[in-house]
């Protein structure tokens, strides 16, 4: 407990400097007799020493609407619901300066501050079905007995500097472990939401569910259709975003909540692929989206890694003794855009993850495919989403467990996608057009009009300064003189250009 005192006492220290934190100073020097805690996650992480924005304060022995009026001359300050009881409160006036547009901003959530409260819970598992009783003369481990799990039922007593501990949350701190506090059953049947919310924090925290919390989640598990979109969405992307995602979608899976939320998915359990793999499909699924979180990659790819084979079980069919899975790609996007609609993801995500499925299985034996097959490729998946598609076929392959992430093709092709970006070497990169030179000339369309740009195009591959609209103007007459076999033998050779241009543009990557 003193290393831990320490640790916090540390931090509270750093904090008297910061702007944000200065409230607590005033607070106490305004009411004496106040009690001001740091409570629950914050608490959590600073020992655990993790960065931490959302932080969250009790504040005992001051009247609600005096605190309110307090919070309010300090910075801004909205009563989240009479249900709740809780402010909502960023510190910092607006800047004095109106030329600056915006008002001062600071580098966390807005805090919650709360008189200690009592929760009487309808116990049907509904995240407002309970009546909330503020009473500022309520002590704070009372307060604390209301919330989800041990480990966030910590305070820091910001005036005394004392570490409240109750439920023994930091023995499980320690231990590494999620316990629910007191009943498990009753817990849960508080709020359904801390069904997920277990598993987001055995993710974020490396930790294990304590048997009998556990216990209890398979038991709820059905439960959790009860909860709103939003917050199944909250906390599912978080789970994903975590870095232990693999290990929660696992345990949503054995937990059974995995069946209930996404059951596109379980039916990949235990489905069998053809001879090219040597992992089942929900196994494979799982894979690729723990390495999309060892690398560290964006939400819509982790998604897709995923989801990228949820068409599979929907499509399988048996040939010449193997599986076949013909246009699960297309069948994986249109069960992905249900699944993502059904979790409330925003639609530029949904859209996102939707492409990258449809797509996924890009062909690329460049032994075979053109330049202008490439382009066709960069065309249907988009030049913005190059890196997306790649970072996905990388989480496939090593999903698959294959030894390389980046083979020799998939490595040349990133290499041609590149290439193939750069402007063409042809009259279209000229200042001028035909309509330029028959306005000029005063003639009708022809051959001399190609012959007169492609001399012009000479000119400027070896003098690109030339390159200006009233040059080029200027030379079409003096061309116009010249014979046509002497304009052809001024064509510029592309294919030297074109290898120049693609030596300079490795040379530079490199």
């Amino acid at each position: 407990m003193d290393n831990y005192q320490k640790q916090l006492s540390t931090w509270q220290k750093s904090a008297n400097k910061q702007a944000d934190f200065l409230f607590v100073k005033k607070l106490i020097k305004e009411w004496p007799q106040a009690e001001i805690y740091l409570v629950g996650g914050a608490v959590r992480d600073i020992i655990l020493e993790r960065v931490t924005k959302d932080f969250d304060f009790v504040v005992a022995k001051v009247e609600a609407k005096d605190l309110e009026k307090f919070l309010a001359y300090e910075g801004e300050v909205n009563l989240v619901g009479k249900s709740f009881g809780v402010f909502k409160f960023v510190p910092g006036k607006p800047l004095p300066n109106p030329l600056l547009g915006k008002e001062r901003g600071i580098f966390f959530e807005p805090f919650d501050i709360a008189l200690p409260r009592t929760e009487q819970a309808g116990l049907s598992g509904g995240y407002k079905d309970f009546a909330v009783q503020s009473d500022k003369d309520l002590k704070i481990e009372e307060d604390l007995s209301r919330r989800d799990f041990t480990i966030n039922a910590l305070a820091w007593d910001l005036r005394k500097q004392e570490l409240i501990d109750k439920f023994s949350g930091l023995k499980d701190l320690n231990d590494k472990i999620i316990r629910a506090i007191g009943r498990p059953e009753q817990r849960f049947q508080e709020d359904y939401t801390r069904l997920l919310r277990a598993i987001r924090f055995a993710c974020q925290l490396d930790f294990v569910i304590e048997v009998k919390t556990l216990a209890v989640i398979k038991k709820k598990s059905e439960k959790i259709l009860e909860i709103t979109k939003e917050r199944i969405n909250e906390e599912f992307t978080k789970i994903i975003m975590s870095d232990n995602a693999e290990t929660g979608l696992r345990l949503m899976q054995s937990i059974g909540l995995l069946k209930i939320l996404i059951p596109e998915l379980e039916k990949g359990v235990g489905l069998a692929q053809n001879k090219a793999h040597i992992y089942e499909v929900f196994e494979h699924s799982v894979r690729s989206l723990g390495i999309a979180a060892q690398k560290k990659y964006k939400l819509e790819v982790r998604l897709a890694a995923l989801f990228h084979d949820i068409g599979k079980p929907v499509t399988r069919e048996f040939k010449d003794g193997d599986a076949t899975f013909y246009n699960h790609d297309q069948a994986g996007a249109k069960i992905t855009k249900q699944v993502l609609k059904r979790l409330n993801y925003a639609n530029d995500i949904i859209k996102a993850v939707v492409h990258l499925v449809r797509y996924h299985m890009f062909y690329y034996a460049l032994d075979t495919v053109t330049d202008a097959g490439v382009r066709r490729l960069l065309n249907r998946i988009g030049q913005e989403n190059i890196d997306d598609f790649i970072n996905l076929r990388i989480c496939d392959r090593l999903g698959m467990g294959r030894p390389k992430a980046k083979p020799w093709k998939l490595i040349q092709l990133e290499r041609r996608f590149k290439e193939v970006q750069l402007d063409p070497i042809t009259p279209k990169m000229l200042k001028i057009t035909g309509y330029d030179v028959i306005a000029e000339l005063q003639i009708q369309p022809g051959p001399k009009i190609g012959l007169i740009l492609n001399a012009l195009l000479g000119e400027i591959l070896e003098k690109p300064e030339k390159n200006t609209k009233k040059y080029l103007i200027g030379r079409i007459k003096e061309l116009n003189k010249l014979k046509d076999r002497d304009l052809e033998k001024m064509h510029p050779d592309i294919a030297f250009y074109e290898e120049e241009r693609k030596r300079l543009l490795h040379k530079t990557a490199e």
